[in-house]
């Protein structure tokens, strides 16, 4: 009898524990109701590929005009670490007072929509770059989604640029678009106008990341090259959807940067610098390089 009513008492206090517990937690939860709203902080939303190794002096950026009869509104430009000092010529070469950055570059992933925002901010040497308001108004578009975070963390195309963004053009908000290499030419004119009507009335300058020949030799990307500059230089701009990686990376992220700063009436085309990973790492010989050929828009 005894140790019928001590596991008959143990039970008693078990459920008086458990009704007390549950009797707390539903005044607790009262008070907090009747207090204060419960809010949620969105985290800060960082991206992630800049590339560590390239590191701009900030003292020595000269942010004075450029060396041509007029500024550079924008243009194609390499994100290969290896090319650094091309890229940041480039940028010297650039437009200042801007009120928007659009940065174009491939999905090398080739995951996903052709058409990817970034809504993320990047954080560089300098602080942080922030993405544009445009990005909302961007995705209102059928054909683009938002960028896959995971996706980012790897893509270099357009977080090697944001050290240079940052270093020359401080809190410039950036419109950054990836796009990748479906459906050729089909619908890209009408995108094009997409964005123009989106831009407005704004001064933005326009960065298209591309790298040209892929993991040829010095000879055979110097011939490729040669096909490449023929196509740019005669203006046979649709001609760049029938090359493939021996020529170019993203020939659809070329095609977008040249027609958006024609539609500005950005025509004036210039070769600023050409130059192969084998020539500047002073390896002829190298199996496979990559080849640069950085081109400015102006008036």
């Amino acid at each position: 009898m005894k140790l019928f009513n001590r596991n008959l008492n143990q039970k008693l206090n078990k459920n008086c524990n458990k009704f007390l517990i549950c009797l707390v937690m539903f005044v607790l939860t009262g008070i907090l109701t009747n207090s204060a709203p419960i809010t949620y902080k969105e985290p800060d939303r960082i991206a992630y590929d800049i590339d560590a190794r390239v590191f701009i002096d900030i003292k020595q950026i000269n942010k004075s005009v450029t060396q041509y009869m007029e500024p550079i509104q924008g243009g194609l430009v390499p994100h290969h670490h290896v090319a650094h000092s091309m890229i940041g010529e480039f940028y010297e070469t650039l437009e200042k007072e801007v009120d928007l950055i659009m940065l174009i570059g491939p999905n090398h992933s080739g995951k996903g929509s052709r058409y990817q925002a970034v809504g993320s901010s990047y954080m560089t040497h300098y602080g942080q770059v922030l993405p544009s308001s445009l990005f909302g108004q961007l995705l209102s578009d059928d054909d683009v989604v938002k960028a896959d975070e995971v996706m980012l963390r790897g893509e270099h195309s357009v977080g090697i640029h944001m050290n240079f963004i940052k270093a020359y053009y401080e809190n410039t908000p950036v419109l950054t678009l990836l796009v990748h290499e479906t459906g050729g030419i089909h619908g890209v004119d009408r995108f094009v106008e997409k964005i123009k009507h989106l831009i407005g009335e704004k001064n933005v300058i326009i960065i298209g990341s591309v790298d040209f020949s892929h993991d040829l030799s010095l000879e055979n990307a110097n011939q490729k090259d040669q096909l490449t500059k023929e196509i740019l230089r005669n203006k046979s701009y649709k001609r760049l959807f029938s090359l493939n990686n021996d020529y170019m990376d993203s020939p659809t992220t070329a095609y977008l940067t040249i027609m958006l700063l024609k539609e500005m009436g950005f025509e004036h085309q210039v070769l600023l610098k050409e130059g192969n990973s084998a020539l500047i790492l002073n390896r002829p010989s190298m199996k496979a390089t990559t080849s640069y050929l950085v081109y400015g828009y102006g008036k």
